[in-house]
């Protein structure tokens, strides 16, 4: 089978060959809820993963968007950095910082990498549903990402069984998929606005070869940013200030705003009413508002096509094609303002799928790589600098082994010996960027540390030269040589996988982290200390525990709790200070419970902003859990699900028609708040 897999920062899209053409595989269509059912969102799979916040298991995709209060979304983006060190004066602050970014689900923290390749195993097992096995793929990538997510990318969906045939240029794969539907030559420029990045590529298509010639971006920069200048817009239109939204609440906030901008973007909307999540009062949010908001966003993307046309000499005109592909690029006001920058019409999004070219394009190029699409060859670019960072003077020089826009693959080599007689070790720096910048610049990405050992640290430096080869493959992956001069010595001849100080392969332990990580599909999340203990995440042998029996459940209702002693006319809030005197007393009562407090999200969102953080705490931490419902029924369904006993100031036996378990003996137990004490009448 001739798989392409689109894996997004957002959305990811599954795509295959079926001899003649493409067709979009529907991953996981069936968990698409009512409020996202739109043409062609049945085709997506949400690049999110998360814990369920009542059974504390594992999910992905549309459940993990939609139906838990903590999903973990833009991983693709940790893949491309690694975090920073907090004093970039402290070398030894530097040299701590982990190779790539943690994942926090429950309380264990997990390899970015590792969670990428979870997204891509349920990619997989979804094309499985549908009665196909996906056992190799192309790839995609954005056109300007770096070497160290190149890797990680790679190295993720190898983990989760899938063999990548080849890593391609996302608006490269969008432009293959268009010539394929519309055969056509000359030159396209492919305007890529997704969820998490912006990429602006400029190829050539003659006689079957897609040749990039030049291509810019910013890896930053997408659908997310624009939910976070929605999210400014209404807040204040509400009476809420941004930080004042609790970390639980700020995620509900954005699957809601994202709905409200995909209805802001649709042709001929002037208006949209936005009704906050769990309650309150609607407003309304115009046109003209949102397109004021993200102007300043809009106007950031445009500088990348102006450069990305300069780098080439291009004027508008010489154009044969535009292609704006991507989620982001849909708004009516970008591709105004792209229309406008050009003074041209771009290609009609009916005749390229904006949300699923880049997947079909991966799968036509695998099934060229197969041999069944004749006549079509992929040309790809370098799409930065590669270089040597060097001390010099106050900052530290880019010096260029492997220019921007080389076509892959590409080599380049330079000596290198040490310093000084004596010196035990040669460091190569490598760093990937803009050569006219700086290597300590902020937009120059450190891409490894090598260390080449001096065999005669006594000699004369001369006499330790050594010539270092490094070549991009195809797929952009940095492989580097290194001989000795004298006498032919090969010391390293290996592919870079390691992209930090520390020295640790990026695949080392990985296996282990993501076996352990798909076992909270179905076994509960830990409910450790991990995070509080600082969280470090290392690579040693898990510990083997022996299994303990799970703690049964207690169900509290939470929601009279946190406004018992108020009357309808009451202007007090909800108190969690309240509710934590009551869950003491029900813990006092039924010490060998775990007590799990259901409150509805109207509640948790009313609370005083002193308490926020500390309720805030108790959702992540899956003790409370906010329900979008008011009604007794969301606390009775938890209950049912958890076979658990429920504590209620509600009289909820009026309600054993429908659950019948609560005649059970010891299944329903009343508590009351009488002359500010908690008693069990």
């Amino acid at each position: 089978m001739t798989f392409g897999i689109d894996f997004g920062t957002s959305n990811s899209v599954v795509a295959r060959w079926t001899g003649h053409g493409t067709e979009v595989i529907r991953v996981d269509s069936g968990g698409l809820p009512a409020e996202w059912n739109r043409p062609g969102f049945d085709e997506l799979f949400p690049s999110v993963v998360s814990i369920r916040d009542v059974q504390r298991t594992l999910c992905f995709g549309w459940a993990a968007k939609c139906s838990t209060n903590t999903p973990q979304d833009a991983v693709k983006r940790m893949l491309a950095s690694r975090p920073r060190a907090s004093s970039e004066e402290d070398e030894g602050a530097r040299l701590s910082v982990p190779e790539e970014h943690n994942v926090w689900l429950g309380d264990e923290p997990y390899r970015s990498t590792t969670v990428a390749a979870s997204l891509f195993d349920q990619m997989r097992a979804g094309v499985r549903r549908n009665l196909r096995e996906m056992d190799e793929a192309v790839v995609t990538v954005p056109a300007n990402a770096t070497g160290a997510a190149r890797y990680r990318t790679r190295a993720a969906a190898r983990l989760a069984g899938i063999k990548v045939k080849a890593l391609i240029n996302e608006p490269t794969a969008a432009a293959i998929s268009y010539a394929h539907e519309y055969p056509g030559e000359g030159c396209f420029l492919v305007f890529d606005w997704g969820g998490g990045t912006i990429d602006i590529t400029v190829l050539e298509h003659y006689d079957g070869i897609f040749d990039e010639i030049a291509s810019r971006g910013i890896t930053a920069l997408g659908g997310l940013e624009f939910d976070e200048a929605l999210v400014r817009l209404v807040l204040p239109k509400l009476g809420t200030r941004p930080e004042h939204l609790t970390r639980a609440e700020a995620f509900r906030w954005r699957r809601h705003v994202e709905l409200t901008k995909i209805a802001l973007s649709q042709p001929g909307t002037t208006e949209v009413l936005f009704e906050p999540p769990g309650g309150g009062r609607a407003v309304v949010i115009h046109c003209e508002e949102f397109e004021q908001a993200v102007e300043p966003l809009v106007r950031r993307a445009l500088v990348p096509l102006e450069e990305c046309l300069n780098d080439v000499g291009l004027s508008p005109g010489a154009l044969d094609a535009v292609l704006m592909i991507g989620g982001t690029s849909q708004i009516p006001m970008v591709r105004r303002e792209v229309e406008a920058a050009l003074v041209r019409d771009v290609v009609d999004a009916r005749l390229c799928n904006p949300m699923t070219a880049v997947a079909r394009g991966a799968a036509i190029t695998a099934a060229e790589i197969d041999g069944l699409v004749p006549g079509t060859t992929i040309s790809v670019a370098a799409s930065h600098d590669l270089g040597l960072a060097f001390q010099a003077g106050g900052r530290r020089g880019f010096a260029t082994l492997i220019p921007r826009y080389s076509t892959l693959p590409a080599r380049g080599s330079r000596s290198a010996m040490p310093a000084v007689r004596g010196a035990s070790r040669v460091v190569l720096e490598i760093v990937e960027g803009d050569s006219a910048r700086a290597a300590d610049d902020e937009r120059t990405f450190p891409l490894a540390r090598i260390e080449l050992p001096v065999p005669q640290p006594a000699a004369d430096p001369s006499a330790n030269l050594f010539d270092v080869d490094y070549r991009y493959d195809r797929d952009g992956i940095l492989k580097i040589r290194a001989v000795l001069r004298h006498g032919g010595c090969e010391i390293l001849n290996e592919e870079l996988d390691c992209f930090g100080p520390d020295g640790t392969p990026i695949e080392q332990g990985l296996d282990r982290e993501l076996e352990r990580l798909l076992r909270r599909i179905t076994e509960p999340a830990s409910d450790s200390n991990a995070r509080k203990a600082g969280g470090a995440q290392t690579d040693a042998e898990p510990q083997v525990e022996e299994p303990r029996p799970a703690t049964a459940a207690l169900v509290v209702d939470g929601r009279g709790v946190m406004t018992a002693g108020r009357t309808p006319a009451s202007r007090r809030p909800p108190s969690y200070r309240l509710l934590t005197s009551a869950l003491a007393v029900i813990g006092q009562r039924f010490p060998n419970r775990r007590i799990v407090t259901v409150i509805g999200t109207d509640v948790s969102e009313a609370v005083e902003h002193h308490e926020r953080d500390l309720l805030d705490q108790a959702i992540a931490q899956g003790n409370v859990i906010a329900v979008s419902s008011t009604s007794s029924h969301a606390v009775l369904n938890v209950a049912g699900q958890l076979n658990a006993p429920v504590v209620s100031m509600e009289n909820l036996t009026r309600f054993r028609t429908p659950y019948p378990w609560l005649a059970e003996k010891g299944r329903f137990i009343q508590i009351a708040w009488v002359d500010r004490l908690w008693l069990f009448p």
